[in-house]
């Protein structure tokens, strides 16, 4: 699973601290009692509700990072699998390129297809580049 300790030290507790002892309400009305332990009863909801949601984003992630790290495991084992084949789309690795086709990113030097990216003008200098799609706008 995951260490205790992140890049920045410690992380905090997950898990709120246990509800202290219920404050001595003898000297409220019965109404006001039951008014106050309505209160609580909705906090300790909510917070069960909150915790439960972020017990699900928590498995929601590391199933992500999980798909994440196979795709890469195939990316990897699928180029040195084919590093005698025909040039292909670096992004999809399904299109395959004649000489001189595709495009080369300016930014990380991947040869993509034209469906995985194109030509945007960036404006700090009013000239066309090559850039891939999405690695333009993760930049921004």
């Amino acid at each position: 699973m995951s260490s205790a300790v992140g890049p920045r030290g410690p992380r905090p507790p997950t898990v709120p601290p246990p509800m202290q002892e219920l404050p001595d309400l003898s000297h409220l009305t019965e109404e006001e009692r039951n008014i106050i332990m309505a209160v609580m009863d909705r906090q300790k909801e909510e917070e069960e509700k909150e915790e439960a949601m972020l017990k699900r984003l928590h498995q929601q992630f590391e199933s992500y990072k999980e798909q994440v790290r196979k795709i890469g495991e195939e990316a990897r084992r699928y180029q040195g699998e084919h590093k005698d084949d025909a040039p292909t789309c670096g992004i999809c690795h399904k299109t395959k390129f004649a000489d001189g086709c595709g495009h080369l990113c300016s930014y990380c030097r991947t040869k993509f297809c034209a469906r995985c990216g194109g030509r945007v003008s960036l404006r700090s200098n009013n000239e066309d580049k090559v850039v891939r799609i999405h690695a333009f706008f993760s930049m921004i």
